[in-house]
C-alpha cells in the first residue's frame, strides 16, 4: 500500500462513519442528553486517572488503524482542503444497528478481537470511582440476546457484545458516542489526548498509534464508566461489551476529528522514503464536460472553453495539474498512468511490450510544474478516480513532461482510453507527435483528415458480438444451403439469444436472408465454423463467400472464397497472404497497425461479397429464431 493511502478498511469505516459527531458532540460542557456540566466534569477526571494505563496496553499497529481515521484526505477526495463536511447527525450502521457497530463492522471482527485480547484483563480490573448523575439506562425485563445457533456468524465476541447491547439498550452505545465527542475536547482530557506522549520529531506510525491508542482508551474508559449504570446482565455488560463499545465509539470521533500536530509532516516524509519509481497502474475516472485532468487537488473551475486545446488538440496545462479533452462528453473512460525515473525512449525506437505510436490516434508532450506532488486522476464533479490512479506522482513539487496518448475519441461506439506518462524534466516547448483524429484536427483549427476507410463498422465493438464471433456472408445463396453447409439442420430453429443461459452454447449459427441486397448473413456467438477452410470452400460453390473471425486474445482470421477455392486466409496482419486476386479488396486499408482490425476484416468483406453488414443485421440475427445447432440433421 502506498504511503499514506487509507485501507480499504479505514476507507469504508470513514465513508460510513464521517458526521457521526452528533448534536450531543457539539453541545459543549452543558447538559448532554441528561447529563450535566457538572457530572462531565467529574467523569472527566475519572477518565484522566485511567486513560494512560489503558492507552499503553493498545497494541502499536491496531492503534495506528484508527488513528490515521481522521487523517486528512486529498482534496480530490474531500471538501476544501481535503477535510470533512460538518458533523451530521448520528448514523447507525445499517439493519437498525447503531453507529458504533457500524464502525466495529468496518474495522472487522478479528480487528476488534485483538484490541479485546489487549485489553480485556485491564478492563476487567478497573476499579473506576462512581460517577453520580449519569443516566441510570436499564433495559427491558426481557430481551432477545440475538444468538445465531447453527449458523455462520462472521461477527466476533466483541462485535457480538455491541450487537447484544444494541439489541438490549441502543440508547447505552449513543450515549458513549456522545460522551467521548465531548471529553476528547474537554480541558481536563484534551492535553493528554492532543500529546499522548509523542516526541518532537517523531515518525507517522507512531503519531498515528499515540493518537488512536489515546482515544481508543478515552472510549474504552467511557464505556467502562457508563454501561454498568446500566444494571445490564453480567452477558451484556461484559468486557467485550466495554472494549467493542469504547473502540467503535473512538473510530466514529476519530472519522472526522482532525489530526495532531506534526501528522502531516510525518506522513509526507513517510510517503517520500517509501515512493518508488517506475509505477505503472490502470483505472477508469468519470469524463464530465469531455474533460477530466491530472491534478494535485480538486479540479479547477473555468477550464471550459476548447479554445484552452487549440495549440494541440488533446491536453491543456493549467495552475495545479493538466486538463485532458475527451471526445465523449460525460461516461467513464479507461485511463493508464506511468511514473518514470527517466525520459522513456523515443516512440520511434522499439520498446520492451511493443508501444507505438501507430497504436494511438493522438500523442502529445508538454512540460508541467508540480507545487507538493502526489497528483491524482480526477473528474470535473469531484468524483473520485479508481484507487490506483490517487496521488501517484512523486510527492515532492519539481518540473515534469507529460505524455498524453488518447484513441477512440472519434468513435461514438467505442471505448475511449488514454494513457498518461509522466517523468522529470525540464522546462520544454510542446510537441504533437502523432495527430490523426478528427478531434485533434477541429480543436487546432487544421482541415479534419478523411474518415477512416472501416469507420462505419466500428459500431462492431460496442455490440453483443465485441468480445469473441465469426462474422460470414455468401453472396448469392439460398439461406437453407447456406444453414446445411455449415452441418446443421434448417428446420430446427432458435434464437442466439435464448441460448446465453445454457451450459453449452457452443456450436450454433444464425443465419439472416436478404434477398433484396442478395445475401445471407451468418453470425456465430464466440463460434469459428465460419472459419474452416472446408466449411468455407462448400459455401463457396453456393456464391462468393467471405468470413471474418476473432476472439478475445485478439486472434483474428479472415479467408476470402470463390468457387469452390479459398483465396486468401490467415491472421489479418501486414503479413497477410493475399494473392492477385484477393489484393484489391485490401487496397487502401492499413493492416501495420493492430487497431480496429476486426472493423477492417468485416470492411474487406463487405467488399468482397457487395454487403456490409449492419446493426439491425445483428439485431435480428441476435433476437430472431434464426439460429441452428451445428450436427443437428
Amino acid at each position: 500500500m502506498g504511503a499514506g493511502r487509507m485501507t480499504d478498511e479505514e476507507q469504508s469505516l470513514r465513508r460510513s462513519a464521517r458526521g457521526a459527531q452528533t448534536e450531543f458532540g457539539r453541545a459543549g460542557p452543558g447538559r448532554l442528553g441528561g447529563v450535566s456540566g457538572e457530572v462531565t466534569q467529574v467523569l472527566a477526571e475519572v477518565v484522566a486517572e485511567v486513560l494512560p494505563q489503558l492507552a499503553e496496553r493498545v497494541p502499536a499497529v491496531p492503534a495506528a488503524v484508527v488513528g490515521r481515521l481522521g487523517a486528512a484526505a486529498p482534496a480530490v477526495r474531500g471538501g476544501p482542503g481535503g477535510r470533512p463536511g460538518p458533523a451530521g447527525p448520528l448514523r447507525r450502521g445499517g439493519s437498525g444497528s447503531s453507529a458504533v457497530l457500524g464502525a466495529l463492522r468496518a474495522l472487522g471482527a478479528p480487528f476488534a478481537d485483538r484490541l479485546l485480547g489487549a485489553l480485556e484483563l485491564a478492563v476487567d480490573g478497573l476499579r473506576l470511582a462512581p460517577v453520580p448523575g449519569l443516566p441510570d439506562l436499564r433495559p427491558p425485563r426481557r430481551f432477545e440476546v440475538d444468538e445465531r445457533v447453527g449458523t455462520t456468524d462472521p461477527d466476533g465476541e466483541a462485535v457480538r457484545a455491541v450487537r447484544r447491547l444494541d439489541r438490549a439498550l441502543p440508547e447505552a452505545t449513543e450515549l458513549v458516542v456522545a460522551l467521548v465527542a465531548v471529553l476528547a475536547r474537554h480541558p481536563v482530557l484534551e492535553p493528554l489526548l492532543a500529546d499522548a506522549g509523542v516526541p518532537p520529531g517523531a515518525a507517522e506510525a507512531e503519531i498515528a498509534a499515540r493518537h488512536g491508542a489515546a482515544h481508543v482508551a478515552l472510549g474504552v474508559a467511557v464505556a467502562a464508566a457508563v454501561l454498568p449504570t446500566a444494571a445490564l446482565a453480567r452477558s451484556v455488560a461484559s468486557a467485550p461489551a466495554v472494549v467493542g463499545t469504547g473502540l467503535g465509539a473512538a473510530a466514529v470521533y476519530l472519522s472526522g476529528a482532525p489530526m495532531p500536530p506534526g501528522h502531516g509532516e510525518a506522513l509526507l516524509a513517510r510517503r517520500r522514503s517509501e515512493y518508488r519509481l517506475p509505477r505503472s497502474c490502470v483505472g477508469s475516472v468519470q469524463v464530465r464536460g469531455h474533460r477530466f485532468g491530472l491534478f494535485e487537488g480538486p479540479f479547477p473551475a473555468g477550464v471550459d472553453a476548447d479554445a484552452a486545446f487549440a495549440a494541440n488538440g488533446l491536453v491543456a496545462v493549467v495552475p495545479g495539474g493538466a486538463v485532458i479533452r475527451t471526445g465523449q462528453a460525460d461516461g467513464s473512460v479507461r485511463v493508464r498512468l506511468r511514473v518514470l525515473a527517466e525520459p522513456p525512449p523515443p516512440p520511434e525506437s522499439p520498446r520492451p511490450g511493443g508501444w507505438s505510436l501507430r497504436d494511438w490516434d493522438e500523442v502529445v508532450e508538454v512540460s508541467w510544474h508540480a507545487d507538493v506532488g502526489s497528483a491524482s486522476v480526477v473528474s470535473p464533479d469531484g468524483t473520485p478516480a479508481a484507487a490506483a490512479l490517487r496521488e501517484q506522482t512523486p510527492p515532492w513539487s519539481g518540473d515534469h513532461r507529460l505524455r498524453v496518448v488518447a484513441r477512440g475519441r472519434d468513435d461514438a461506439n467505442r471505448t475511449e482510453s488514454y494513457e498518461v506518462w509522466v517523468w522529470p524534466a525540464p522546462p520544454a516547448p510542446p510537441l504533437v507527435r502523432r495527430r490523426t483524429d478528427r478531434l485533434g484536427h477541429r480543436l487546432r483549427g487544421e482541415p479534419e483528415p478523411p474518415a477512416p476507410t472501416e469507420g462505419h463498422l466500428r459500431w462492431i465493438y460496442a455490440s453483443v458480438l465485441r468480445e469473441a464471433a465469426t462474422i460470414t456472408i455468401v453472396a448469392g445463396a439460398d439461406r437453407a444451403d447456406v444453414v446445411r453447409a455449415f452441418g446443421a439442420d434448417p428446420g430446427h430453429r432458435r434464437s442466439l439469444v435464448s441460448l446465453i443461459d445454457l451450459p453449452d452454447r457452443d456450436g450454433w449459427v444464425a443465419a439472416l436472408a436478404l434477398p433484396e441486397a442478395g445475401v445471407v448473413v451468418v453470425a456465430e456467438d464466440n463460434g469459428f465454423a465460419g472459419s474452416d477452410p472446408a466449411i468455407m470452400r462448400t459455401l463457396s460453390r453456393l456464391g462468393p463467400a467471405a468470413s471474418m473471425f476473432w476472439n478475445v486474445n485478439a486472434v483474428t482470421r479472415l479467408t476470402l472464397a470463390r468457387d469452390g477455392d479459398i483465396l486468401a486466409a490467415g491472421e489479418l496482419s501486414q503479413d497477410y497472404a493475399a494473392g492477385p486476386e484477393a489484393a484489391p479488396y485490401l487496397a487502401g486499408i492499413d493492416l501495420t497497425s493492430g487497431r480496429h482490425r476486426v472493423a477492417k476484416g468485416l470492411l474487406v468483406v463487405e467488399r468482397f461479397t457487395g454487403y456490409g453488414l449492419r446493426p439491425d443485421d445483428l439485431d435480428r440475427l441476435w433476437t430472431g429464431d434464426l439460429a441452428h445447432r451445428i450436427g443437428d440433421r
